[in-house]
C-alpha cells in the first residue's frame, strides 16, 4: 500500500523493525512489508532511522509541498542498464523517434478524454448534448497529429496547441457535469482556483510521484524527456510520460464530485485560491489509491492500474534501446473505457 502522512504534526519513526506514527497521543504501528511507499507532506516529519528502515524493504519517501506536487524524494533501486537508456533518451529527442514518442503519449491522452466522455455520455442520454461538441473537437485534434514533419523541434509548438485545444473543449465539458457549486472555468494549476481543481491537482501530484518511480525503476532519466525540454533541472520526462495517465486521476476527480462524496468543509479558500484542508485530503487519497489498485484489462490481462504505469514505461526503455532496424515494441495500450 501507499502510506500517505499528512495530518499536521506526525512524526514517524522507527520500533522493533516497524513504521512508528505519532500523532499527538494516538500511535500505531505498520509492517514494512505492507508498505510499497511513504508519501510525506510538508506538515509531517521524518526519523533517520524510519529512511533507513524504508531503504532497507526498497520502499521510496515522497515529499510534497502544500499543492501536493512532489518536492523530492528518497529511494533505493539498482538501475541496471540506466546510463545506456540516458544516451539513448538523449538521442531520441533529436530524432523521428522523439516525435513518434511525443504523438504516441499525447494521441493516447486524446484517445483516453474521448472514451471517458463517451462513457459519461453513455451513463447521461438526458445530456448526449453537453458532449457532442467537445467529442468532436478531440477528434477532430486527434487526427490532426498525424504529421509529415520528422524533426520534434519543427512542430514542438503545434502538439502543444493541439493538445491545449483538446484539453479546454474536455475541462469545459466537465465542468458541465459538476453540481452547480462545483462547476469551474477551465484548469487553474498554482494555486487552484476552485474546489474540483483543487481536487484534480492534488490528485495530479499522486501520480506524478507514481510515474516518477516507474521511470525510475525502468531505467529511465526522470530529467531527460522530448516536449517539455524547456524545463531546466524539471523532471520533463515525468511531465510527457505522466500524459496517457491523467485520466486516472480525472477519473477519481469527477467521480468524487458526481458522486456528490465532497463537501465544502474539506476546502480552504480564500480571495485568490482554494485548497483541500486536513479534512479533505485523506478523502481525496483514499479514492485516488482506490482507483489506482483497481483491476482493468490490459493486454488480454486482468491488471490493477498502478501496475500499468510500470509496464508501460519499461516499454518505453525498451523502445528506445531497440535498434532502428529492427522492429519497434509496442505501447500505451491503455483501453479500459
Amino acid at each position: 500500500m501507499q502510506l500517505v502522512i499528512n495530518s499536521p504534526g506526525t512524526f514517524i519513526t522507527q520500533k522493533n523493525e516497524c513504521f512508528r506514527l505519532k500523532q499527538k497521543e494516538k500511535v500505531f504501528d505498520i509492517s514494512p512489508l505492507k508498505v510499497e511507499s511513504i508519501v510525506i507532506s510538508n506538515q509531517a516529519m521524518i526519523s533517520t532511522q524510519a529512511v533507513v528502515l524504508s531503504l532497507e524493504h526498497n520502499i521510496d519517501i515522497i515529499f510534497l509541498n502544500s499543492f501536493g506536487d512532489p518536492l523530492g524524494r528518497v529511494w533505493f533501486s539498482k538501475m541496471g542498464s540506466t546510463a545506456l537508456i540516458r544516451r539513448k533518451q538523449l538521442e531520441a529527442a533529436e530524432k523521428p523517434l522523439g516525435l513518434q514518442l511525443v504523438i504516441d503519449m499525447i494521441g493516447q491522452k486524446m484517445e483516453n478524454q474521448i472514451r471517458f466522455l463517451k462513457k459519461l455520455m453513455h451513463a447521461r442520454p438526458d445530456k448526449v448534448s453537453l458532449f457532442t461538441n467537445p467529442i468532436q473537437l478531440i477528434e477532430k485534434s486527434l487526427s490532426e497529429l498525424v504529421l509529415e514533419e520528422k524533426d520534434l523541434k519543427d512542430v514542438r509548438n503545434r502538439l502543444m496547441g493541439l493538445e491545449g485545444t483538446s484539453g479546454r473543449a474536455y475541462f469545459q465539458c466537465l465542468s458541465k457535469l459538476m453540481p452547480e457549486k462545483y462547476q469551474f472555468k477551465g484548469r487553474s494549476r498554482r494555486p487552484a482556483k476552485d474546489p474540483f481543481n483543487a481536487v484534480l491537482n492534488y490528485c495530479y501530484g499522486i501520480l506524478y510521484s507514481r510515474v516518477e518511480k516507474a521511470c525510475i525503476l525502468s531505467g529511465l532519466d526522470p530529467y531527460v524527456g522530448f516536449l517539455h525540454t524547456d524545463n531546466y533541472n524539471k523532471k520533463s520526462l515525468v511531465f510527457d510520460l505522466i500524459e496517457p495517465f491523467r485520466i486516472y486521476a480525472e477519473q477519481t476527480a469527477v467521480y468524487l464530485f458526481t458522486g456528490k462524496k465532497m463537501k465544502n468543509k474539506y476546502f480552504d479558500a480564500n480571495e485568490q485560491s482554494v485548497s483541500l484542508n486536513t479534512e479533505g485530503k485523506p478523502v481525496v487519497v483514499e479514492s485516488i489509491n482506490k482507483h489506482m489498485e483497481e483491476t482493468v484489462r490490459y493486454r488480454r490481462k486482468n491488471v490493477k492500474r498502478r501496475h500499468i504505469l510500470q509496464h508501460e514505461a519499461h516499454r518505453m526503455a525498451n523502445i528506445l534501446l531497440t535498434d532502428e532496424e529492427e522492429k519497434r515494441p509496442d505501447w500505451l495500450e491503455i483501453k479500459e473505457f
